[in-house]
């Protein structure tokens, strides 16, 4: 059901793809080949070094995960774009403004909304969730 944005202008809207898409081709652009998180084993040269080189490629991983994680969120921002329905709340169904938008243009609750899920997430540590995995604390200690 494509719903046409009553309140972000259509030059709003083009200036949020835009950011959308000029971040996502800073992501792509970015990606390094597979063969850099790989190991040389002259790198290995003693504990220390293979400790030192463990660590900056689990950095490394970790960094490219959150891209990839973040990719996911520009894409789904995109798909709403198309359809019409990009900036309302997931939550509410309320218009999320265009300052935060332009803030954070993969933003899917209000202000509102988020307050409320930042509070509720901080006050129940048992139903916490991982932001990158999107699982509980309790489902990763399984």
């Amino acid at each position: 059901m494509a719903r046409e944005n009553s309140y972000l202008s259509d030059k709003h809207i083009g200036s949020l793809k835009d950011l959308l898409m000029a971040e996502k081709e800073n992501i792509l652009n970015d990606r390094k080949d597979v063969e850099s998180y790989s190991l040389d084993k002259n790198e290995l040269a003693d504990p220390l070094d293979e400790a030192s080189v463990n660590i900056q490629t689990s950095q490394e991983l970790r960094f490219r995960n959150r891209k990839m994680f973040y990719l996911k969120k520009i894409n789904k921002a995109l798909r709403k774009v198309e359809e019409g329905v990009y900036g309302l709340c997931q939550d509410c169904d309320v218009e999320i403004g265009f300052e935060r938008l332009m803030a954070r243009p993969t933003a899917d609750l209000c202000i509102g909304c988020k307050e409320e899920s930042e509070m509720n997430e901080r006050n129940n540590f048992h139903m916490k969730r991982s932001k990158s995995l999107g699982q509980s604390l309790q489902d990763l200690s399984k």
